[in-house]
């Protein structure tokens, strides 16, 4: 079985030849469309909204991505564009770009640091995967996904900066990331998904995960962070200890005196993801459910509270299928 990472790592740097010129570069093959143009030490292609850049042929060293060419602006850079430059060690791009491709960055062993703009809002599977070198980055504010393994196995990363915007994490994104021992999220972070932070591949297991040694999620209260450092028994520091832990308290949020509806764990009227988190988190150990929650946690009624139910809950928050009172 292939574990995420690598497929989809694989996918992302297949070449396709048909009508295409290879440009051999140092120790790097490169797929240049017949279409493409170059511009200096780029080539590049023309799009929706400017031009992107498709493919790299300078010498490497410090590297600056033109924001215009011939007068359009420079708005993505293409899947593949930098794959394996092991020449360069900084790359600059500038504030016009709006989307980082699959595997564009990938394996430039050598670069030490990137400065993505706040243009950017989407960055692309194994965007910069492999980068070996990359000591930090700072994630643009205006970002909405980071893409499947985007930064994974970047194992010389120490810190990065996310900026309080509403970005997803796909899974794996910063996975194997073996030198970043402690991250900041924000509460306006959308989703985190499987070992986007703080694992790594397993020695003896391909397909499966290994927290990393030491690693720390920074966090609010009731935030997607603290949902993922809890279900994933990962070590976190809450940053506004104040705040009552809505989630995962053992008071119910109802106080109508009703009874409460199946699947509604947290009593607050709604079945949702919450609840998905909470059983989750009991069936794994991380976080015991108190009794009346375990009621409303069995909605099969068969008196264990296990993956049934919890793929129950997920069906009716999906719209699939309708909880009913056992």
């Amino acid at each position: 079985m292939l574990n995420k990472k690598f497929a989809a790592c694989l996918a992302a740097a297949v070449f396709v030849f048909g009508g295409s010129g290879i440009l051999p570069v140092r120790d790097s093959i490169y797929s240049v469309s017949a279409s493409a143009e170059t511009y200096g030490d780029f080539y590049y292609e023309a799009v929706s909204g400017g031009v992107s850049i498709t493919a790299y042929g300078g010498n490497g060293g410090k590297v600056s991505i033109p924001s215009k060419i011939n007068g359009k602006k420079v708005v993505a850079i293409a899947d593949n564009a930098f794959f394996q430059c092991d020449a360069v060690t900084a790359v600059t791009i500038p504030d016009t770009v709006v989307t980082i491709g699959e595997s564009a960055f990938m394996e430039c062993d050598s670069m030490t640091s990137v400065t993505i703009p706040d243009s950017v809002k989407t960055i692309g599977v194994c965007a910069f995967s492999g980068c070996t070198s990359l000591k930090s980055v700072k994630l643009p504010k205006n970002l909405q996904t980071v893409s499947e393994a985007a930064f994974s196995d970047c194992t010389a990363l120490k810190t990065v900066t996310i900026q309080d915007s509403s970005v997803t994490f796909k899974y794996e994104a910063f996975m194997d990331c073996t030198s970043l021992k402690s991250v900041t999220i924000p509460k306006n972070v959308v989703k985190i998904e499987d070992a986007a932070f703080g694992f790594t591949l397993d020695d003896n297991d391909a397909a499966s995960y290994t927290k990393i040694s030491g690693f720390k999620i920074k966090c609010y209260m009731n935030s997607q962070a603290y949902i993922y450092a809890v279900v994933n028994d990962l070590s976190y520091e809450v940053l506004d200890p104040e705040t009552p832990d809505i989630i995962f308290d053992e008071e119910d949020e109802d106080t109508s005196g009703e009874e409460t509806a199946p699947g509604d764990i947290n009593g607050d009227g709604s079945v949702n993801i919450v609840d998905i988190t909470m059983t989750a988190a009991h069936v794994k150990g991380k976080k015991a459910l108190s009794e009346k929650r375990k009621t409303r946690a069995d909605v099969n009624g068969d008196g264990k509270i296990n993956i049934s139910d919890i793929t129950m809950i997920a069906a009716h928050v999906k719209g699939k299928k309708q909880l009913k009172k056992h």
